[in-house]
Parts: structure tokens; sequence; C-alpha cells
């Protein structure tokens, strides 16, 4: 067997590693019991941040295999540290970061398009922090409006037809009622803590406007399918949730390392090959659905 031979079958092989990463991460999120979900969310992140990696020549020293807990004794004391087996890489980094607060929506809207122009942002906050709760009485995203998309003269237009007028271009926590909203929550509170990600803020390992960008834009689509309520929501919203289990993954891995660098020298090795690893998966992230359902997404 010649060796381009042999690096067609470690491809193919490697494939084959992917796609079971990703039948278990899509058993995971579907499992009925949260114990058995939980063991194999950890299964998959195991096989891609260690069988992986190792495939594409990244370092494997102090592998997640062998870390029994993050090491968070340099973090933020406000951040609860949790055992690395509890639970999928999304879940610890929401543990680690974002407070009992935090995971629950506050007001109304939930979130305005990123795409809006500023004079509707406009429009919308001051009716958001006019008095009243004017969004309890926004149309849901299912609504059939007529005045969506007239012009709003500030101080000509009400409350009330602003909301009517602006209708799609913001989703309220009505809209989010039902399983699909529950997904979709998760999405942003996986998100917020990406964002808020030590690693993230304080490492300079990648550029965070342009992660703040790709966050964005995934809550939103996120939240609009929720609303929308279709036929195939819940499978859309799974298929993005395991889009970012996939870079949840990846950035607690340079997380973990990151923290730990003051008290390991070692870990610049290991920091080197996650950053790597990371700057590389999100040069294509987010996938689209039928790569991502296939898990063809480690770097």
């Amino acid at each position: 067997m010649s060796e381009r031979d042999v690096d067609a079958r470690v491809e193919e092989l490697t494939r084959g590693l992917r796609q079971m990463a990703a039948g278990l991460l899509e058993a995971s999120a579907k499992h009925p019991d949260a114990v058995r979900a939980r063991e194999l969310s950890v299964a998959a992140r195991l096989l891609t941040n260690d069988v992986l990696t190792c495939l594409d020549g990244e370092a494997v020293t102090g592998s997640q295999a062998r870390r029994s807990e993050p090491d968070v004794q340099d973090a933020d004391p406000s951040m609860r540290s949790t055992v690395a087996g509890s639970g999928s890489a999304l879940e610890e980094l929401v543990e680690l970061y974002l407070n009992d607060y935090d995971r629950s929506l506050h007001g109304d809207p939930v979130m305005i398009a990123p795409d809006l122009r500023h004079g509707g942002w406009e429009h919308l906050h001051r009716v958001k922090f006019g008095r009243g709760k004017p969004f309890e009485g926004a149309p849901l995203w299912n609504d059939t409006v007529s005045s969506r998309g007239k012009t709003v003269v500030r101080g000509m237009t009400s409350k009330r037809e602003v909301l009517r007028r602006l209708h799609h271009s913001y989703v309220t926590r009505r809209d989010l009622d039902g399983p699909e909203g529950e997904l979709a929550v998760r999405i942003l509170q996986g998100c917020e803590a990406i964002r808020r990600c030590r690693v993230i803020n304080d490492g300079d390992f990648v550029k965070t406007s342009a992660l703040e960008v790709k966050l964005m834009d995934l809550k939103w689509r996120a939240l609009v399918i929720a609303a929308g309520r279709s036929e195939h929501a819940g499978a859309q919203l799974l298929t993005r949730l395991r889009q970012l289990e996939v870079l949840a993954a990846a950035v607690l891995k340079l997380d973990a390392a990151f923290r730990q660098h003051n008290n390991d020298p070692s870990m610049g090795t290991r920091i080197a090959g996650a950053a790597y690893g990371l700057k590389a998966l999100l040069h294509h992230w987010p996938l689209e659905e039928s790569v991502a359902d296939s898990c063809h997404f480690a770097p």
C-alpha cells in the first residue's frame, strides 16, 4: 500500500469517527434520560477533543480524558467550577460563566434583529424603556399584521403601532413559549457563556468582534425558528445546538488550559494546539445544516 493509499485510508477512518461523534451528540440531544444523555455527550466530546485532535496532529498532553476537573483557582471567584464529566462542554461553560440570573429571560424584547436599521432600533428602544409593559401586547411572530413594514414617524406613531409596523424585527418572551423556545434559550445561554469565557476576553487568540457577529447571527436565527414554530423547528434548533456544542468543546479545551497556564508552564504546548484548533474551526463555523448533521466539523 502506497503512502497516498495510507493517507486516504486514514482520512476515511477519520470521517467515520466524526460521523460517530455526530451520532453520539444527536443521541444525547434526543435521549429522554438526562444522566444517559450527559454520558453520550461526554463520549462525543472526548472523541472529538482527544481522538480526532490526535489524528489531526495536535498535542494531547493533559487531554480532556485525563482531566478530572478544570482548574479554576485563578478564575473569577464568582464563577462556579464543575466536574468535567458532568455534562457537555456547553453546559460546563454555562455553569462556569453564567449565574442563575443570567440564565433566565428578563424583559422584552428578548432580542432585536441584528440587521435592523438604526432608526428602527431606536423606535423599539423608546418603546422598551417607556412606561408600562407595551411588549406584553405585541403581536406574536405568527400573527398576521397588515401594517408591518410601514414607516414609523417619531411622535406620530403610537407605541402599539410601532410594534406592529416593526413586527418580525424582534422576538418576545411569549414567542418562546413551548419546547422550541426552551431549545432557543439554551442556545442563547451557550452563546453568552462563550462570549464571557475568560480565554475569549483575555487570551487574544481570536478576533472577538468577528466571533460576536457569528454568535449574534446564531442567536437570532434560533429565536426566529423557535418563534415561527414550524413543523421542523425542533430539528433545526437541535442542529444549531450541535453546531454550538462543537464550538463550545473547542473553546472549553482552550479555556481550561489558559486558566491553568500560570500554575503549569507545560500548558504552553496544549494552549498552542487548542488555539490552532479553535481558529481553524471558526474559519468555517457555523456549518451548513447538512454538513453539521454528518459532523464534518473537526479542523
